[in-house]
């Protein structure tokens, strides 16, 4: 959905919907990295949905693979450390626990 956010914006002229498009994706989605372990879709997926709604996840046992991928990824992801905070668990909490991640 997320790499469709362009095509779907040109529908703005046209929905009569009260906000763009991209406001709706902003506001309503988050998105999980689920094993796929690239800087570009993360990047790509931040500047859709902003590092808020981004969450961290490895899809075990599935795409397991041994030698420590998911933490060398989440090091080098390319968020600043405040983001990658989020990414990694801060994101997760506030949506689940109702803003825990702020007074973690």
């Amino acid at each position: 959905m997320l790499f469709y956010a362009e095509c779907l914006a040109v529908m703005d002229r046209v929905s009569r919907l009260e906000q763009p498009i991209a406001t709706y994706l902003r506001r309503n989605l988050y998105v999980t990295a689920s094993g796929m372990f690239s800087p570009r879709y993360l990047a790509q997926a931040a500047a859709i949905v902003g590092p808020d709604r981004l969450l961290f996840s490895t899809d075990y046992p599935y795409q397991y693979r041994p030698g420590g991928d998911p933490r060398r990824f989440l090091a080098d992801c390319g968020l600043d450390e405040a983001d990658k905070a989020g990414f990694a668990h801060g994101n997760w909490l506030r949506l689940t626990q109702g803003g825990a991640a702020d007074r973690v």
